[in-house]
């Protein structure tokens, strides 16, 4: 096994807190251009966390947000610059040095279970909170 798949086996344990059940190597056509869509705020993937279905939402702090980019091709976005690292713990943040950076944003991620209630009740002519 190459160090690269090795590298990559370890992070799935330390992420996901299960061994991986195979492995692969994935050839990636790189596009000789890309398009610029712009900066990346925040990402959020489903994925399986000690074996349950997890949604994941990590927000960019400000001086760590990655571009996003797109080919011409379908299936072709990349992430490039920004500052962050990826960890056992997910998506960690940098500061300038490299230090690992905290980050609450100014506003609230919501579920779809609670965008659909709060439809349901806008619906019905029921008073918002703000």
């Amino acid at each position: 096994m190459t160090s690269d798949l090795r590298r990559a086996a370890q992070l799935y344990r330390d992420f996901r807190e299960a061994a991986p059940k195979r492995a692969r190597r994935v050839s990636i056509a790189t596009p000789k251009a890309l398009a610029r869509m712009g900066v990346l705020e925040f990402v959020g993937y489903m994925t399986t966390h000690a074996g349950k279905p997890a949604l994941y939402v990590h927000h960019f702090a400000p001086g760590s947000r990655p571009s996003l980019y797109a080919g011409a091709q379908r299936n072709q976005l990349a992430l490039y610059g920004g500052r962050f690292t990826v960890t056992g713990r997910g998506i960690t943040d940098l500061d300038a040095r490299g230090r690992e950076v905290d980050y609450t944003p100014p506003y609230v991620t919501i579920t779809r279970t609670q965008w659909l209630r709060f439809q349901a009740l806008a619906r019905r002519g029921r008073p918002r909170k703000t």
